[in-house]
């Protein structure tokens, strides 16, 4: 067997971070952030990023393809069965090969051909491309506009990833992903939370219920806030909606027709997020996630999750001890699991958030590419 060609020494090497799309600061964006901050001198690209979005990159300008235009930012369903076309042309425009590649994968950044011959590209994966993969957990996933394109960009994604040193998943239901869908293994490395931040008290700023539910994320079906109004009117109790994305209008609608107090909050700061975790009585997360980074930020903050056991939140949450899963996503399971939550003291919803420390993610991905090159 022949033995791929040693790198050059870390200081020496050409490196480049990659990520998908930045669209919002969320989950996989501030993965972004911490590996790019793990490689102060990488390039960083991706396929597009909406202007506005602010990631801590240490002032490095992030290197974007063809479709970073906003029709296809705004569309984006319109230009995924372009991305792997993108991504290789990109390679070609960059005209600059790299020793070591990590890129963070959720839809086709493994297609990116941006390493040289004998180095090493590792993918730190989000999930297969659900759109591709699990339409079932993301309804824009089932669009007719995708469904003829669906077939080839399996096969092409499956092949992307062939060529692709070693892979990481965020967690064990992605692990499984990988494994059924891409006949490859991954270890597990649950991505950064910045626990820290959420865990230091703050000023009581806006006016808010007392006891209100929070249902916090984008708004985009999956996610399900329409499903956390009905929790809350079932149990009668207030409820607060925040984040951003297509379906606020769908959401004020619901809200003014509430037999409770609804309040939607359209694209909180960061010191507002940090608030409403901090002040919630319980965070409702209606939604099979891969990982799910909000329920991590809620129990650093002191505040219990109501989540499903299936996926991410199945790992991160203990029932009983920091929030309260259930086995379906209907309402009168949810609802009836906001009691059980509410025993969960804040001490014990903290301790569970310390052990997805940003320190911890960076020194496991260390080991994770240590190993692979």
């Amino acid at each position: 067997m022949t033995s791929r060609p040693a790198l050059p020494p870390a200081t020496a090497r050409r490196t480049a971070v990659v990520h998908e799309w930045i669209a919002a600061r969320a989950g996989a964006e501030q993965v972004f952030e911490v590996l790019a901050g793990m490689w102060p001198a990488a390039d960083l690209h991706a396929l597009s990023a909406e202007p506005g979005v602010r990631l801590d990159l240490g002032g490095r300008p992030v290197r974007t393809t063809a479709l970073d235009v906003p029709a296809l930012r705004r569309h984006r369903a319109l230009s995924l069965p372009l991305m792997p076309a993108a991504w290789a042309t990109h390679a070609r425009d960059v005209a600059r090969r790299y020793d070591l590649v990590v890129t963070s994968h959720h839809a086709f950044a493994t297609s990116n051909r941006l390493v040289a011959p004998g180095g090493a590209h590792l993918a730190y994966v989000h999930t297969p491309a659900r759109y591709v993969w699990s339409p079932e957990l993301d309804g824009r996933g089932a669009s007719r506009a995708l469904a003829p394109a669906r077939a080839a960009l399996a096969h092409a994604d499956r092949r992307a990833v062939r060529s692709v040193t070693a892979l990481a998943a965020n967690s064990t239901e992605v692990a499984r992903r990988i494994e059924r869908f891409w006949h490859r293994e991954a270890v597990v490395i649950h991505p950064p939370v910045d626990v820290d931040a959420f865990a230091a008290p703050g000023p009581d700023t806006l006016d808010l219920p007392d006891g209100f539910l929070l249902a916090l994320g984008r708004f985009v079906p999956y996610k399900n806030h329409l499903l956390a109004v009905d929790v809350a009117e079932r149990l009668g109790r207030p409820v607060v909606v925040a984040g951003r994305g297509p379906l606020l209008g769908r959401l004020r609608d619901r809200a003014a027709r509430a037999r409770v107090p609804v309040t939607v909050l359209d694209g909180p700061s960061r010191e507002v997020t940090r608030e409403l975790l901090r002040r919630a009585a319980v965070l409702l997360f209606p939604t099979v996630e891969d990982f799910g980074i909000v329920p991590v930020e809620a129990m650093a903050a002191g505040t219990p999750v109501v989540a499903p056991a299936r996926g991410g939140a199945g790992e991160t949450v203990v029932d009983g001890r920091s929030g309260a899963l259930v086995p379906d996503l209907r309402v009168e399971e949810l609802a009836g699991a906001v009691a059980r939550a509410e025993t969960c003291s804040p001490a014990a919803c903290r301790e569970r958030a310390a052990a997805f420390a940003v320190d911890r993610f960076r020194e496991a991905v260390r080991g994770w590419v240590g190993e692979h090159t």
